[in-house]
């Protein structure tokens, strides 16, 4: 192996090992991975992307999670499952989801050459997320994105929710647990341990109406499964009290 195909496989080391411990790693512990010295580590940083990687105040070296670092293949029907999904998201959906269209444009891109007419088709249905039909709402983006850092961090959220039924704002620490669309309602919902009661709770994302993200750690229990949880669900409205038969008159 050359000098530099060497020097381009430790980079790409880095980057997985950046993304396998967002909580960063020193100089030394990168070091001591690759097996190599610190000094040789120090020459590699400037030739990582300055965009996603950086030194905190503590000097460990982290990952921006929000940086384009991620690497997928797909087969051509794997592909099409992805542009079905979001075309799904796009017909069910009332809310702008700039990730969304962001996410195909790029699927259309890498397949222009081994598939144009789908590419073609692909960055047509990137457009419909952003048409001005869309409702443009800035809050609930946010709100996603954040719950989105505090879920993938697994790093509780303060969460101020706005309750439907009393009409008052809430505020409550969030252990995101998962993340469901909801179809019928045009809605997307969190679900996960709410602080207080500390019970599980299912919330609208689109009535948050802020998050901030806090360093407090916390672990979703390894019995937790989200199709048990959603099972005897009316939509995605659920509950902990046993199942009851009701009679409905139409």
């Amino acid at each position: 192996m050359s000098r530099a195909d060497n020097k381009s496989t430790r980079l790409i080391q880095i980057q997985e090992m950046l993304m396998a411990h967002p909580e960063g790693l020193t100089e030394a512990d990168i070091a001591r991975r690759l097996q190599v010295n610190r000094s040789t580590v120090n020459r590699y940083l400037p030739d990582l992307p300055s965009h996603a990687i950086y030194i905190d105040e503590n000097h460990r070296w982290r990952i921006d999670p929000g940086s384009d670092l991620v690497t997928v293949h797909l087969t051509l029907h794997e592909a099409l499952a992805v542009h079905l999904a979001a075309r799904l998201l796009a017909t069910r959906m009332d809310r702008h989801n700039p990730h969304a269209a962001s996410a195909l444009r790029k699927l259309g891109t890498a397949m222009e050459k081994w598939a144009p007419l789908i590419s073609r088709h692909i960055q047509q249905s990137a457009d419909v997320l952003d048409e001005p039909a869309q409702r443009h709402d800035p809050t609930f983006i946010q709100s996603l994105e954040r719950l989105t850092q505090a879920w993938a961090a697994q790093h509780k959220a303060r969460v101020w929710h706005h309750s439907e039924r009393t009409g008052r704002v809430s505020e409550t620490l969030f252990s995101p647990y998962f993340i469901e669309p909801y179809a019928i309602g045009m809605t997307t919902m969190l679900i996960g341990l709410c602080e207080p009661p500390g019970e599980l709770r299912t919330y609208k994302i689109e009535r948050i109406q802020r998050v901030e993200l806090t360093q407090e750690a916390y672990t979703i229990p390894p019995d937790f499964d989200p199709r048990e949880q959603l099972a005897n669900a009316w939509g995605i409205w659920y509950t902990q009290d046993e199942p009851v038969e009701v009679t409905l008159r139409f």
